[in-house]
Formats: structure tokens, sequence, C-alpha cells
């Protein structure tokens, strides 16, 4: 039996007095559990105080404020998701179809774990996304993701550390604007994956492409 959310792990409410990792975990469980059942843009600090069993006074001094909350909870099931994204291209080893495949992984992932549907599905879907597009932490996961498969480019200099970044941001801007529309938008999972091979691919070859080292220049002869 899995604790509730908002317990202290054997399925009591922790309490103000917990310990502060005991806390955060409370409040994060609570968090995701009201915006399953009540929808990110109804879930008030209250809801979420309350499901935790802790004052609004304790929740608001570990977290700081409600959008605080909201981005911790998107950080924690994006690590997550990220994890299980590393466990299923453990043996896909050549960069551009890691990436694509990893990208197509991530555009289903979005769609069928609970939590990412309920923020980016629902009412409140604009506003997640603008929150998630400005979220360091998300850019860190992604460049976590990104950075062994463009690291032949950064050493040499053909991908600055600015494309990198750049690289990333436009990665996070697809996945989000695909989870935004909700169902497949019209189109078809391998029609998904078609456009971003035609479209994503040639840039993202172009960007990391390492040039082949000079051959040694022949010696004239006189």
């Amino acid at each position: 039996m899995h604790p509730q959310p908002g317990s202290d792990g054997k399925g009591r409410a922790a309490p103000d007095g917990a310990p502060d990792s005991a806390l955060d975990s409370a409040a994060l469980d609570a968090a995701a559990a009201c915006y399953l059942r009540l929808g990110v843009g109804r879930t008030t600090a209250a809801d979420i105080a309350r499901s935790a069993g802790i004052s609004r006074a304790t929740l608001y001094r570990r977290h700081g404020s409600h959008e605080a909350i909201f981005l911790a909870v998107l950080t924690r099931e994006s690590e997550a998701m990220a994890e299980a994204a590393n466990e299923h291209l453990a043996d896909v080893t050549d960069p551009a179809e890691r990436i694509l495949e990893g990208m197509m992984f991530a555009i289903r992932e979005i769609r069928s774990r609970p939590v990412h549907a309920a923020v980016f599905g629902g009412d409140s879907a604009a506003w997640a996304a603008g929150q998630a597009i400005r979220e360091e932490a998300l850019r860190r996961i992604g460049e976590a993701g990104l950075r062994p498969l463009v690291a032949p480019a950064l050493a040499d200099g053909t991908l600055s550390e600015d494309g990198g970044a750049d690289l990333v941001d436009w990665i996070l801007r697809i996945l989000i604007s695909y989870a935004a529309v909700p169902g497949d938008g019209g189109r078809r999972p391998d029609e998904v994956r078609r456009q971003l091979a035609d479209w994503f691919l040639p840039a993202f070859e172009r960007m990391t492409a390492v040039a082949p080292a000079s051959a040694p220049s022949a010696r004239v002869r006189h």
C-alpha cells in the first residue's frame, strides 16, 4: 500500500514539526494530488497545506509561493521522466537517433503521466507552459540529457555554449507546444516523428556536425 499524499511514509500526515525533507515531500505529494483532484488553476495554498497536514505558514516558509510549489512539483515529475527516458534510450547510441527517440518518448510521457497531463492539459495549460519555459531547473534537466550528445561539437568549438543553450530552449519549446495541444493535435505519432526527422534533425545535425580533421598538407619537393 502506497503512503497517502502528505504522509510521513507510514500513512500519517506529516506534522509541522517533521524534518524539513519530510515536509517538502509531503507538500509536493499533496500539491500533485490536488492538481489531479481539483486542477492546477483551482488548487489553492490552503488546499495543499490541508492535504499535507501542515499550516499555510509552514508551506510558505518552505516554498515561498504557490508558483514555487507548482514548479517544484513539475521539476520533480520531470526528473522522474528524465530517468525513465535514460532507461528507455540505454541502447540508442547514435546522437540524432537518440535525440529523436528521446523527444518522441517525452511527448508520449507528458500526455500519459497524470501530473504532466493535468498540468499541461487543463484550463491552466497556457499559464503552466509560460511558467515551465522560464524554469531553470527544467533547462538543467534538458542540458543533462543533451550535453553528452553534443560534447564533440562543444569541444571543438563547432557549437558554442550559447548555441547549446539555444538548442535546449528550442527542444523545450517544441515539447511544451506538443504538450499544450490536447490529444494528438491532428497528428499521429508517426507523423510527429516524420516532422521532427524532416525539420528538426537536419538543423540539429548541422549545428553539431564536427568538421573532419584537416589532412596534413603534402610537402612540396623542389
